[in-house]
């Protein structure tokens, strides 16, 4: 029995197609679908084919385009901007304000780029694997025209949002994407300090970047310094809050932070997780505050501060920007001091060699979580969470008084369980308010008060059991700090008995408590996060997520309701019995049996009937270099029952032999091969 699955991700540039746009008078693309072909240009008022000027009710865009929409033709009004990134997007129904409402329209190709970006070209320096780049202008650099990196342009300040400066932005035609003002919160300095009145005078601001909507491009906030989006009261509040009042439409909020709060002059010196923390606070707070995405054009640990602070600084702060599910995009900002760049006499520093290692992932995905998986708040909380999910991470942000007493208040992503059961997550990162805790939950209902057991973590490496055996009874814990990070929780049910343990590894698992709680068989399980107060949140990234289950078959075709829609949007795309989704060698349901992934066709078992003696099994499997081949084995191929007993890691290509001999010589032996980069 030989099983290949192996994950590769490439990617690829989308060729335009000559309409990407059909635009439908009914909603669910119904009626006749009325073509949009791509000019670059913008379709305004009786420009929009067919007569269909406030007349749209829905539309399909296709992979590889984006399209930015408004009810008055001069794009000024209430719009909104659509990405279809890798797959088509189909709109059912516009939203009200925009049903039988639009008069404006742009589509363009849209560019897949990674989060790693810089400020300034670059292109003559050693290279720091950056997808995007921006220079503080809206002017094209050769990198944008020859295609080679993403090119961002900025309306500096009030010049590059007057009527005169919008045609070198529709001149553009590989962008898709503007920056707003430069530190236009500043009246002494930069973009701020310009104009009668300035521009740092928000009204103003406002009434100049209205007119970037002109364009029909994605468009980001003014970035401002830190005292300028720290508060509540603070310059980009304000802005915020007036563009929103007008209907003017802002795609993402851009930032800049240097740590100025904490007096880097006069302390030059501190730990760099000290300063990791204070950027993840700040980071949560201005994403919480305006609900957009998050882009930090400027940033670094300070120019007061030395090179191995930056480093250590960076090497926390990266890989934490790629995984948060709210920032979309970074670019790292040189000091040019000697401490900190990314260069020296031609040759990359110990910093630019730090960013440049850093490997990138795509900056947008849509916000699409699996269907099997619901989000929400349990109890009253103070402030609404909320769930991200992109590429297989969970950014889970929770606030509410408290897991424990006798009722709970935080957000919960869960899905039915249905019996037995286990559930496993990697905890990548959390960030602490106070007492937070975030986790894994089995709950039997949503009320506050409902029975539950949890397997919950503090930042600090805390692990903490906690249960609650009656209905709105009190919660009893299990507390122990536990060793440094990678973290892995497990939360198992059998009967009435729960479990929690955790691992560093996700294969050595201590056990933290077990405990006896009477339970219906249908309950909730999933990730669970609460800040423990009603005035912040706590943010916390999960990877890995794994579940199994003992799961009904309400469409009784052999495969468990858990298992389809783990693999395919719904219950009926796969008949179970013969149905061979992916078109490879094995139908659904042996593909179920074994593990392998139905919606793949390099992803499947083969199998053999001859048996050596004495329980030996032997498998010989083309390799490759650089991928591990693991050999697991099962003697009844049920769920669960296959065990790990060998392993190689050729240095070549060419055929490769993994085998194993069970001692009591069973009467069946099975095998399986799986690869892994």
């Amino acid at each position: 029995m030989l099983r290949l699955s192996i994950l590769l991700s490439l990617l690829f540039p989308l060729c335009a197609i000559a309409s990407p746009l059909t635009i439908y008078d009914q909603t669910d693309l119904g009626g006749t679908g009325t073509p949009i072909p791509l000019r670059y240009s913008i379709y305004s008022d009786s420009e929009i084919p067919n007569d269909l000027n406030d007349r749209i009710s829905s539309f399909r865009l296709e992979a590889g385009h984006m399209a930015v929409v408004s009810d008055l033709g001069s794009g000024l009004g209430p719009g909104k901007t659509y990405i279809a990134d890798q797959e088509d997007l189909i709109v059912s129904a516009l939203p009200e304000e925009l049903d039988n409402a639009v008069s404006f329209i742009r589509v363009v190709p849209w560019r897949s780029s990674n989060k790693k970006g810089t400020g300034g070209d670059l292109s003559d320096e050693p290279s720091v694997d950056a997808s995007w780049y921006y220079r503080w202008s809206r002017d094209i650099g050769e990198g944008q025209a020859l295609g080679e990196r993403e090119y961002v342009p900025m309306s500096w300040g009030a010049g590059g949002a007057r009527d005169e400066a919008l045609p070198d932005y529709l001149a553009m035609d590989q962008v898709t994407h503007i920056l707003g003002f430069n530190e236009s919160d500043n009246c002494f300095d930069q973009s701020g300090q310009y104009g009668d009145p300035k521009l740092c005078n928000v009204p103003t601001a406002v009434d100049f970047y209205k007119n970037l909507q002109r364009v029909g491009l994605r468009l980001g906030s003014p970035a401002t310094r830190e005292e300028g989006a720290q508060n509540t009261n603070g310059w980009l509040n304000q802005f915020m809050t007036q563009a929103e009042a007008a209907d003017i439409r802002i795609d993402f909020v851009a930032l800049h932070w240097y740590d100025w709060e904490s007096q880097p002059k006069a302390n030059p010196v501190v730990p760099a997780s000290q300063i990791f923390r204070r950027f993840k606070r700040y980071l949560s707070n201005a994403y919480h505050r305006h609900r957009r995405p998050l882009w930090i054009t400027e940033f670094n640990a300070n120019i007061n501060r030395a090179t191995d602070i930056q480093n250590e600084f960076l090497q926390l702060a990266l890989p934490y920007l790629e995984s948060i599910g709210y920032v979309e995009r970074y670019a790292y900002f040189q000091p040019l001091t000697g401490t900190g760049d990314f260069f020296e006499n031609g040759q990359l520093t110990s910093t630019g060699e730090i960013y440049r290692d850093q490997v990138s992932t795509l900056s947008y995905t849509p916000n699409k979580m699996p269907s099997i998986w619901e989000s929400q708040d349990v109890g009253n909380v103070g402030l609404p969470g909320t769930t991200i999910h992109a590429g297989g991470t969970f950014t889970v942000c929770g606030s509410g008084s408290g897991i424990g007493g006798i009722a709970d208040e935080f957000h919960y992503m869960y899905t039915p369980l249905n019996g037995d059961g286990s559930i496993i997550v990697h905890v990548d990162a959390i960030l602490q308010r106070g007492d937070s805790k975030a986790g894994l939950m089995i709950r039997e209902t949503l009320d506050t008060g409902s029975k539950h057991a949890s397997m919950l973590l503090t930042e600090y490496g805390q692990a903490r059991f906690e249960h609650r055996s009656s209905m709105n009874g009190s919660t009893g814990a299990i507390i122990k700090s536990i060793p440094s990070g990678p973290y892995w929780l497990k939360l198992e049910r059998q009967g009435d008995v729960i479990t929690g343990s955790y691992s560093n590894d996700a294969e050595n698992w201590t056990t933290l408590s077990e405990q006896t709680i009477t339970l219906s068989e249908d309950v909730h399980v999933g990730l669970a996060v609460s800040s423990q107060n009603d005035t912040n949140f706590c943010d916390t990234i999960f990877k890995s997520l794994s579940l199994s289950s003992v799961s009904d078959d309400s469409d009784n075709d052999q495969l468990p309701d858990q298992w389809e829609l783990k693999f395919f949007t719904n219950l009926t795309t796969s008949e179970g019995g013969t149905s061979n989704y992916d078109g490879d060698s094995n139908t659904d349901f042996e593909e179920y049996i074994v593990g392998t992934d139905p919606t793949d066709p390099r992803s499947f078992f083969s199998s053999s009937p001859t048996k050596a003696d004495n329980g030996f099994l032997e498998i010989t499997f083309p390799g490759v270099a650089g991928l591990t081949y693991t050999l697991e084995i099962s003697n009844d191929l049920s769920p669960g029952s296959w065990n790990t007993v060998n392993s190689i890691s050729p240095s070549s290509d060419g055929p490769q032999l993994l085998n194993y001999t069970q001692p009591d010589s069973p009467s069946a032996l099975f095998g399986r091969i799986k690869a892994e980069n």
